[in-house]
C-alpha cells in the first residue's frame, strides 16, 4: 500500500492567493450526513431489542449500564444533529453550513480554538465561530478517515494555521 499524505495549510495556501477565481477547499468529510442518517436508524432498530430485553428479563446493574449507554448514544446522536456542519474555504472566507440551517460566512479571524477527539478512524472537531453582533456559535466537523471515504485531510490544524495566520496580519 502506498503512503497516505496529510493535506494542510501549505498544500491549500496557493489556492487561497488565488482571488479571481474562486477556489472551494472542503473541509468536512463527505460522509457526515450519511453517517448520522445511518446512525439514527441504527439506534431506532436498537430501541426496541432493548425494551424487549428489558420486559423479558428481571432487573439487574448489567441492564442499567445498557441503558446508560444507549442515552448516551442518544445524546450524542442528538448533539450531532444539532451541531454538526458542512465546511468549506472558498477564497478567504471560511463557509459553514449546519443541517436544516442556513449557511454562514466568516472570515478566518472569527475562528476560535479548535479541539477534536477521535473514536476509531472518525475525527470530531469541534470550532466555536464569532458572530457579527459577538454572539459565539458551535460547529462540529466530522472528518472520516475509513477505507472507502478515500479523504486525508487534517482539518484541525488548517483550521489552526488559518486562524494563526489572520491574526499575524
Amino acid at each position: 500500500m502506498g503512503e497516505v499524505k496529510k493535506l494542510t495549510l501549505f498544500q491549500i495556501q496557493p489556492k487561497l492567493k488565488m482571488s479571481y477565481k474562486e477556489q472551494e477547499i472542503k473541509l468536512s468529510s463527505n460522509w457526515t450526513s450519511a453517517g448520522l442518517y445511518v446512525g439514527s436508524i441504527l439506534l431506532l432498530l436498537i430501541s426496541p431489542v432493548i425494551i424487549f430485553a428489558a420486559k423479558k428479563q428481571e432487573f439487574y446493574m448489567g441492564m442499567m449500564i445498557a441503558v446508560l449507554i444507549f442515552l448516551n448514544l442518544i445524546g450524542f446522536l442528538v448533539y450531532q444533529f444539532t451541531h454538526v456542519c458542512d465546511a468549506r474555504i472558498i477564497d478567504d472566507k471560511i463557509v459553514l453550513k449546519k443541517l436544516f440551517r442556513p449557511e454562514k460566512t466568516y472570515s478566518f479571524d472569527k475562528i476560535g480554538c479548535p479541539y477534536s477527539y477521535q473514536l476509531k478512524r472518525t475525527k470530531y472537531i469541534a470550532v466555536e465561530m464569532k458572530n457579527e453582533d459577538n454572539t459565539v456559535e458551535k460547529y462540529l466537523i466530522i472528518n472520516s478517515k475509513s477505507l472507502l471515504s478515500f479523504e486525508n485531510k487534517d482539518t484541525e490544524q488548517v483550521l489552526i494555521s488559518l486562524r494563526n495566520k489572520s491574526k499575524n496580519k
